[in-house]
């Protein structure tokens, strides 16, 4: 039978055994206090106004960086034109393109096997198609690229990646459409 040792906590521990808790490198803090000393003798409204430490330099002071920093979320403007309304528009224009299977059927006859037809009202025919697949990954490639443009550091992580995809795919379908378009 085997017998686990009791780890011993600083709670189970009592005075004399605890020692020193924190280990052999002390309290270690990252807090913006200990790289930013502050002069002990000012008064609390002159302590504001003291310079940082040289060598110490704040990047990106921002209402987020605030926020987060005090543990407040950061609330994005919502709305019709919000960064998440125009991912969402991207997700649904990409969806159109995507279900139409049409464009990928006319891309791997025309642009990649080479196929040619001789009815011209059918070429007439598959070069709309291809134009309105074309058209709507446009959409969805300006959609996503407007919701990337007003995201801010308020912007949920999903609108960004959403948009980021339907413009990296969308822009693949337009380079497609344009590759069929010019082989039919």
């Amino acid at each position: 039978m085997t017998v686990w040792p009791i780890v011993a906590t600083e709670g189970t521990l009592d005075r004399s055994e605890r020692g020193d808790a924190r280990g052999s490198f002390g309290a270690v803090s990252t807090s913006r206090e200990d790289t930013n000393p502050t002069p002990t003798d000012a008064a609390p409204e002159e302590a504001e106004n003291v310079p940082a430490a040289e060598g110490t330099e704040t990047f990106g002071e921002t209402e987020a960086s605030g926020a987060f920093i005090s543990g407040a979320p950061v609330r994005s403007p919502g709305g019709p034109f919000s960064a998440e309304a125009f991912s969402v528009i991207s997700l649904m224009l990409f969806a159109l393109t995507a279900v139409n299977t049409r464009l990928f059927e006319l891309f791997g006859f025309f642009a990649v096997a080479g196929a040619s037809t001789n009815n011209p009202g059918e070429m007439n025919t598959m070069a709309a198609e291809v134009m309105v697949a074309g058209g709507l990954s446009a959409l969805t490639v300006l959609a996503g690229a407007v919701s990337l443009f007003r995201s801010n550091v308020g912007t949920r992580a999903w609108s960004r990646w959403a948009a980021t995809a339907a413009v990296v795919v969308g822009a693949l379908l337009v380079a497609a459409s344009a590759l069929t378009y010019v082989s039919l």
